[in-house]
């Protein structure tokens, strides 16, 4: 097994080994066995406690072993908490890695756009139709603050009503009418007899889903890492899980064990780099090797981004397309900060004969401490590839990355979630 050791952990073990040292390991071992974790992981939790809150306690005249102890206290309760909310919601605590963080799928947004283009050259009685099917609830603004509602009877009692406002998810059809798409217009109650709320009622314009693919296993089993798709929707689908950072957090797993859910309120991961220990390799190495190569294959695998035309061309269509992840290896040529936070990497082929375009990378600002190198380093780039119709570029849509064989910047940074 080998073990990557990420650079927050370097700088932790500089400046807290003598802390450490000073707490019997007998004490955070005994911790650790209480709490049903791993030691690594629970220091890894007090560092991070440590580090958001020691300058403040030492202000208050803490000394640095106060303030490790305070910091061990705190991540034993925070664990403890997180670990009963688990055995309430029925979830399981994950440790691995994501492997592509895709952007989300707005299913409201395109449901409605689609809606709203078969409709807007619709006779009145093609809508009236629609009505009728309990596809959609129709309004046509009064002129007077209120509006007439037209919708199948079932759902409100009566076909048309006048309200006197529209529906949060209304979308603007053409002049004084709108309408809504139907959210459930079959099932008036759930099996279990209560009112079902979906039903007549508006399907949310938000509405969205994001599934990512997550190499990992339950935390603390023997079991081998396995890949997995997460699913997360509505506001879960919000959260932008960084990719190659080992990690822990809680997913409902599914019966087969190859998917998985996110739970609304227990969205949020922990960063632990000693899950790196977990995995037979990096990501990838110089050489080219490594665990990525292994997951995708060696089709799945470029060494050009001159090559995604080709590759498109192959499997473009087929069985599982719409599922086929591609990697290939890249470098960073220029690093742009953006104005609300975090960085746009732009990244161009390794060959400077290529004539393929450069690949743009966002990286939100929660994720900015990882960009803590310079241009010139390569960067292995995960996601799927598309092409332009009306310019015939060869493009690719990144949903994970990693930068390795790195170019040190000249302001160096902690990187808390990766591998060295």
């Amino acid at each position: 097994m080998i073990i990557f050791i990420s650079k927050e952990v370097r700088r932790e073990d500089i400046e807290n080994q003598k802390v450490i040292e000073m707490i019997d390991e007998k004490i955070i071992q005994r911790t650790a066995n209480t709490l049903n974790i791993d030691i690594n992981s629970l220091k890894s939790r007090t560092d991070e406690i440590l580090l958001a809150q020691g300058d403040a306690w030492k202000n208050a005249g803490k000394s640095e072993e106060d303030c490790y102890a305070l910091a061990l206290k705190v991540a034993g309760s925070k664990i403890k908490n997180e670990n009963s909310r688990l055995l309430r919601s029925g979830a399981s605590k994950l440790e691995g890695m994501f492997i592509s963080v895709p952007r989300p799928k707005e299913w409201g947004k395109i449901l409605y756009n689609k809606m709203k283009s078969q409709m807007i050259s619709a006779s009145e009685e093609v809508r009236q139709q629609f009505v009728d099917n309990g596809k959609i609830v129709l309004y046509n603004d009064n002129g007077d603050g209120t509006y007439t509602r037209y919708a199948r009877e079932d759902f409100f009692g009566e076909d048309t009503t006048n309200v006197n406002e529209l529906d949060k998810n209304a979308m603007r059809l053409d002049g004084d009418s709108y309408f809504y798409c139907v959210w459930d217009s079959n099932n008036p109650t759930f099996p279990s007899g209560d009112r079902n709320f979906k039903f007549g009622n508006a399907r949310p314009q938000n509405e969205q889903e994001r599934t990512s693919m997550f190499l990992g296993r339950v935390e603390g089993s023997s079991d081998d890492v396995k890949m997995m798709s997460v699913t997360a929707q509505g506001k879960a689908a919000d959260m932008q899980y960084p990719t190659f950072t080992p990690l822990t957090m809680a997913l409902r797993v599914g019966k087969d064990g190859k998917k998985c859910y996110v739970k609304a309120d227990m969205a949020n991961y922990t960063a632990d780099a000693s899950k790196a220990e977990i995995f037979s390799a990096a990501p990838i190495m110089a050489d080219g090797t490594g665990l990525v190569p292994s997951l995708l294959g060696s089709e799945n695998m470029l060494s050009s981004l001159d090559n995604l035309r080709d590759y498109y061309d192959q499997f473009n269509g087929k069985d599982g397309w719409w599922d086929r992840m591609v990697g290939v290896i890249g470098e960073v040529i220029h690093i742009d900060p953006r104005d609300n936070g975090g960085y746009t990497l732009v990244c161009a082929d390794l060959d400077i004969a290529s004539v393929a375009p450069v690949v743009e990378v966002y990286v939100p600002t929660e994720h900015g401490s990882r960009v803590d190198f310079a241009v010139g380093t390569k960067i292995l780039l995960v996601g799927q590839t598309w092409r332009t119709r009306d310019t015939d570029e060869q493009k690719l849509s990144v949903s994970g990355w990693y930068p390795f064989d790195e170019v040190e910047a000249m302001e160096t940074s902690v990187d808390a979630e990766g591998w060295d």
